[in-house]
């Protein structure tokens, strides 16, 4: 019989499995693992922050938008979503939606419902700026092409208060 700290480790172990696939591009392998994470243990954000970006990589935009909106309503501290959300509608071409989430990050923000993980899909983003705030953004969108990376600049600056 499996106790939860059992269950926790089996998790994580499945989780870092999902990452090694997706640092290796077999995202379809990720995204099963991470699913299988989140069945043993439903409580950690990454888990899920990482399913959806697994799908991202497989260009299902409108399931990756699905899943983080479901974050955010799961793990209302996990604000980072936002970004999430903000980056998938540049990559679909959405951006009055990119303004949008943004605009819902910095109401979470300043609200203190903030949860920074530079690790997505098992691949460091971590990108230092001069704030937390510049150093979100850009872990957020350093994958997109330079003319989404634009967009999504000028659309975070947009949505500023």
């Amino acid at each position: 019989m499996m106790t939860n700290y059992d269950t926790t480790a089996k998790a994580e172990l499945l989780y870092y499995q999902g990452n090694v696939n997706a640092r290796s591009g077999l995202f379809e392998d990720a995204l099963s693992l991470y699913e299988q994470a989140i069945a043993l243990d439903g409580n950690n954000p990454m888990y899920y922050n990482n399913r959806s970006a697994a799908l991202k990589r497989l260009g299902r935009f409108q399931d990756a938008i699905k899943q983080y909106e479901e974050i955010v309503q799961k793990f209302p501290d996990y604000g980072k979503a936002f970004l999430s959300i903000a980056s998938t509608s540049i990559e679909t071409g959405d951006y009055q939606g990119a303004v949008s989430s943004y605009r819902r990050f910095f109401e979470a923000y300043k609200k203190g419902d903030f949860t920074f993980n530079p690790i997505v899909g098992g691949i460091n983003q971590s990108v230092y700026g001069d704030d937390l705030l510049e150093t979100a953004l850009i872990t957020s969108i350093n994958y997109l092409s330079e003319e989404q990376k634009r967009l999504a600049m000028q659309a975070f600056v947009e949505a500023q208060p």
